[in-house]
């Protein structure tokens, strides 16, 4: 049974659970981690939280999260399918359970909406690049889903766009142009990411409003550096040179991002030859 008003951690094989519950009376939020956020073993044993848990705990939300260890599996292997279709059972007294991840996280909050019996998703780039695995595990997209989904993506992904539009009419788009898969980072640093988490609480979010904070891309570099790579292969050599004289102008700008940037690469880089070496 889930233990009330204490942080609870699992390490099961290639799979760390971590979860805190304040209240039956308020909804739980379940989240499942992208393969950018795949833990070491080292990491799991040094105490690093599973992917969300943190912030949702912070703000006192009912959090269940689940985070991949060593590879990104999808959630599609037997620890995960194990203790997922045991918690199912474990779900019932609260008001609604609310499922949320990205890219690779998305994937599994969709295939495993039923089993939870979710009432609503948020999904952000919803992508898992095994083929063999969606094969095995019969994923469709959410198609016998009966819940509320809310998918937000980038139309200029091809792949993510290609993903978007399997799942079922009845899901509320957002689109966030011109940043890629990168959509939840970007989101994240136009400082807009926690109002949207709590709007999907609520089951508020405003279209309106997303659409307004989403042309604070423009502010990111991600948006130029993305745009210039031409990733719908559609753009004329004088839209190549419009986007590329905007990257100049907002790079002149931004040099301390950019120095910042470089410098946290350096940093993640030098960490991950440290491990190994360890």
């Amino acid at each position: 049974m889930l233990t009330i008003n204490n942080s609870m951690r699992l390490s099961l094989d290639k799979l760390l659970v971590e979860y805190h519950i304040f209240s039956y009376k308020h909804p739980v939020m379940i989240t499942f981690s992208p393969a950018g956020y795949v833990l070491s073993k080292n990491e799991v044993i040094k105490g690093k939280s599973a992917w969300a848990f943190d912030f949702f705990k912070k703000m006192k939300v009912n959090i269940i999260a689940f985070s991949a260890v060593d590879e990104a599996h999808g959630f599609i292997n037997e620890s995960s399918k194990a203790y997922i279709t045991e918690l199912s059972g474990q779900l019932s007294n609260f008001p609604e359970r609310l499922g949320y991840g990205a890219s690779m996280g998305a994937y599994a909050a969709s295939h495993y909406a039923n089993l939870l019996n979710l009432d609503r998703l948020l999904l952000i780039t919803p992508r898992f690049t095994s083929k063999k695995i969606n094969k095995e595990c019969n994923f469709t997209y959410c198609s016998s889903f009966n819940g509320k989904i809310t998918l937000i993506y980038d139309p200029f992904s091809p792949i993510d766009k290609q993903w978007a539009l399997k799942y079922p009419s009845k899901t509320d788009y957002l689109t966030f142009y011109g940043v890629g898969h990168q959509v939840i980072e970007s989101i994240s640093n136009i400082e807009y990411l926690k109002t949207l988490i709590l709007q999907f609480i609520t089951d508020k979010i405003n279209p309106e409003e997303f659409a307004k904070q989403s042309r604070k891309r423009k502010k990111l570099e991600r948006y130029y550096s993305y745009l210039q790579r031409n990733p719908t292969k559609k753009n004329s050599t004088k839209r190549k040179k419009i986007v590329r004289y905007y990257f100049i102008r907002w790079s002149l700008k931004n040099m301390d991002k950019i120095f910042q940037k470089h410098r946290v690469k350096i940093k993640k880089s030098l960490r991950r030859k440290t491990e190994l070496l360890r």
